[in-house]
């Protein structure tokens, strides 16, 4: 006849498999970042190869983050346009938060969507991890909060920030010219090592160069970074590009105007506990640590605003 268990043996087995799932659960949750991490990185390299079949078709120039659509007046986009004045449903989503003034998302025709035809595969600009992910012609809605950014999924998607200042200029931007200057991959002196997209919460990431992270290298600065971010001082928000990086959410936050910089990096580096991954302008990508990408100017400066020494 078998003998049953008694209850101090059945609890010894629970107390057994509660002590094992302790030990194995997080195992299994770094395993699952780890294989989230890596699925990311995997986007960004076919991003980059896009990225380069996208040049070959443009006299080896980068594309710009965004086209304005401004000429004459602001109005849809006509990429975005149905030919009646309204979008395509696929962008029903990317839509103005501010009554349809010329802020609006609709009126500015974002990177990811000049890519598209080119990496045909619109889940790679969806990054595997953090929060908040989506793109903007596949669903999911999210408000852009910061000066300068007026729109439902404004960018297009929060997975990938462009190299704003240096890389991918927009066209026209504050009060810049009408037609986009482009950056050619000649005009790139160190262009292995060069961001041109980082893991980020916003289309658009930009260093530190004003050492709020206490990350900056400064020691690398030429002294022309703050005034060549801020387009000639005219747009001062986008040196807080920095805090777009990783998982912080600054362009999306109700209190950019005045950022805890503590908790930015807390957020930004909890997206991988760390690492970065960065996609280059030679269409290679790699981890970096979260405090090289913020505050190394090297990996981001195409010495547009004049001669970085320290970098060569």
């Amino acid at each position: 006849m078998r003998k049953a268990f008694t209850l101090i043996e059945l609890l010894v087995v629970i107390a057994i498999i509660a002590i094992l799932a302790a030990i194995l659960f997080p195992v299994f949750a770094q395993a699952k970042l780890a294989a989230k991490k890596i699925s990311d990185l995997s986007n960004m390299k076919e991003l980059g190869t896009a990225t380069m079949i996208y040049m070959n078709d443009s006299d080896d120039i980068f594309y710009p983050h965004r086209n304005n659509c401004n000429v004459p007046t602001w109005h849809i986009c006509d990429e975005y346009n149905d030919g009646t004045g309204n979008p395509l449903p696929q962008f029903k989503n990317l839509g103005p938060n501010d009554g349809g003034t010329k802020a609006s998302a609709l009126s500015r025709f974002f990177w990811i969507f000049m890519l598209q035809p080119y990496a045909k595969n619109q889940n790679i600009f969806i990054d595997p991890a953090g929060s908040n992910k989506f793109t903007g012609d596949i669903g999911g809605t999210m408000p852009c909060l910061a000066a300068g950014c007026t729109g439902i999924d404004y960018g297009g998607q929060n997975s990938y920030g462009h190299n704003d200042p240096y890389l991918s200029p927009a066209t026209p931007f504050a009060g810049g010219p009408a037609n986009v200057t482009p950056v050619s991959s000649t005009s790139v002196p160190r262009i292995a090592s060069t961001i041109m997209l980082v893991d980020s919460t916003y289309y658009g990431a930009a260093p530190d160069v004003m050492n709020n992270s206490g990350f900056t290298q400064t020691a690398k600065l030429n002294g022309n970074e703050q005034n060549w971010i801020s387009q000639a001082g005219t747009s001062s928000f986008y040196l807080s590009y920095w805090m777009n990086i990783g998982n912080s959410t600054w362009s999306y936050n109700a209190n950019w105007a005045s950022p805890n910089y503590a908790q930015a990096i807390l957020n930004g580096e909890s997206l991988f506990n760390g690492p970065i991954n960065c996609q280059f302008a030679d269409g290679h990508a790699k981890a970096i640590q979260y405090s090289e990408v913020v505050g190394d100017i090297c990996l981001w400066t195409t010495d547009a605003d004049g001669a970085h020494p320290a970098c060569n």
